[in-house]
């Protein structure tokens, strides 16, 4: 499988992240790993889920850094999604490069998210990656 679609399905799993508190982990995993991809794709799946859950902190931390006048909060849940997505590639995916990072949150932002938002998540990832 395409990583975009992978990308596209860890979207969906992080999305969740801030409306389901309980077991989070424990059931995103559960749905990942009940998908049909191949087992390499699940491995990657399932190792990116559990890295970008554990430094959930230190990811946030950074996006807000590079808020300008806003906070995680005020954010809409599905750009802050995809800036979970593309801040975990930049800080801790070495063999992913940055630029391919924010071209695919750009992508995602493009179909799940409003017009304005591809300029601002591009924005913001390309400032915690020149850091």
């Amino acid at each position: 499988m395409k990583r975009r679609k992978i990308r596209e399905m860890l979207l969906q799993i992080t999305f969740q992240m801030d409306f389901q508190k309980k077991d989070f982990e424990k059931s995103a995993l559960h749905f990942l790993l009940n998908q049909s991809l191949s087992q390499a794709d699940k491995d990657f799946a399932e190792t990116y889920l559990k890295n970008l859950i554990a430094r959930r902190k230190e990811i946030d931390s950074e996006i807000e850094k590079k808020l300008k006048g806003w906070t995680l909060s005020r954010l809409s849940k599905i750009d802050l999604a995809i800036l979970r997505l593309g801040t975990y590639e930049i800080l801790f995916e070495e063999n992913i490069p940055n630029k391919v990072s924010i071209n695919e949150a750009v992508e995602l932002a493009k179909k799940y998210s409003e017009e304005e938002s591809k300029k601002f998540i591009n924005g913001v990832l390309d400032a915690i990656a020149r850091e």
